[in-house]
């Protein structure tokens, strides 16, 4: 509660301030993403005032360590995800802040450089929680990786034991006690499965305000970029002023991080929805007609399960994130770019 007082009596003041002075000035790429990401951070930090308990209580009935201890991961799909993560949470705020030092010691020669941090502590706040979930489908991705390559080598040993050849190679007593004891790792592999699916939608569920709010964001703040971009050149050409050429980079920098953060996000969920898939499209793979009635069992209700369940990332309610989310977004933004241009352009040829 106090954190929250202290954040928003500060930048509130400020946009205030900026708003008295005439200063408010969306134009300029670091005021925007300042405005909307302080904006973003204090309905994140009352909502997860409210949620708190919420919270706890689900991350609480999460059986993480004993799921990651069961389903072994490779080093490098681990060191794959770290390297993915760091580039999101520490990789984007470096750059960030690199452009803002830049930014003020042409602008603000006199100020230190530590007064950036200023302007990056709310776009880091305020992607906190997105973090958090980012983090989160990186290991239901990895987990569902390993369980499907669990998945395949079990597929390949029933096909196998029910080849002619290998039929008379084990005894009847053999291979109940195996598809008995294969199926009972198959109900294990459903168990987390369902895990899996159940609490990272639970987690979506208390997440999806913050991820909604933050791809509005992203969506305001590419159009904003590719329209100022516009104006940077329409200014030089037919206003015959000086190409801006430092404003257009920072304003570059800002654009390019909106854009690898909504790529970052659909590609993720993009893959996770892909394992889901994957699931039951091994699980058709497999030859179960002269398999143990158990075994066959297990698999009928491990396939009913996936197919129940159509897993799907929909924040609110509102729109899937998957691949087809970039398409979506950027076609929006060169509808919203095309209407600014043409409004501009308009009011240009009238003077």
């Amino acid at each position: 509660m106090l954190v929250t007082i202290v954040f928003t009596s500060i930048y509130v003041r400020q946009m205030y301030l900026d708003y008295t002075t005439a200063q408010l000035n969306l134009r300029d790429a670091v005021k925007l993403y300042s405005y909307m990401n302080i904006t973003v951070a204090i309905i994140n930090f009352i909502t997860q005032m409210l949620m708190s308990k919420t919270v706890a209580r689900m991350m609480s009935n999460v059986p993480l360590f004993e799921t990651l201890s069961s389903i072994p991961i490779d080093t490098r799909t681990i060191m794959t995800s770290v390297l993915m993560a760091l580039i999101k949470v520490l990789g984007f705020p470096f750059v960030l802040e690199v452009a803002l030092i830049v930014q003020q010691n042409r602008n603000e020669p006199h100020l230190k450089w530590t007064w950036t941090l200023y302007n990056l502590f709310p776009m880091v706040i305020s992607n906190y929680l997105n973090n958090c979930y980012f983090g989160a489908m990186i290991i239901a991705k990895n987990v569902l990786e390993a369980l499907n390559a669990k998945l395949k080598l079990q597929v390949q040993e029933v096909n196998l034991m029910q080849h002619e050849d290998n039929k008379k190679l084990y005894s009847k007593y053999y291979r109940i006690q195996r598809f008995c004891t294969m199926a009972d790792e198959l109900d294990d592999l459903l168990a987390k499965y369902k895990m899996i699916c159940s609490q990272s939608t639970d987690y979506m569920a208390l997440m999806s305000l913050s991820i909604v709010l933050s791809l509005i964001c992203h969506l305001l703040g590419i159009t904003v970029g590719c329209y100022n971009q516009y104006i940077a050149i329409a200014e030089s050409v037919i206003g015959k002023k000086p190409y801006d050429a430092f404003g257009a980079f920072i304003n570059l920098v800002f654009l390019t991080i909106s854009i690898l953060e909504l790529t970052l996000l659909t590609y993720l969920s993009n893959d996770v929805l892909a394992e889901t898939r994957l699931t039951g499209i091994i699980l058709q793979d497999m030859n179960v007609h002269e398999a143990d009635w158990r075994y066959q069992q297990s698999v009928h209700t491990f396939t009913l399960q996936v197919v129940t369940i159509k897993y799907r990332i929909k924040p609110m309610g509102l729109f899937e994130i998957n691949i087809s989310l970039i398409s979506s977004m950027l076609s929006a933004v060169a509808s919203f770019t095309l209407i600014l241009v043409q409004s501009d352009l308009s009011q240009r040829f009238k003077q």
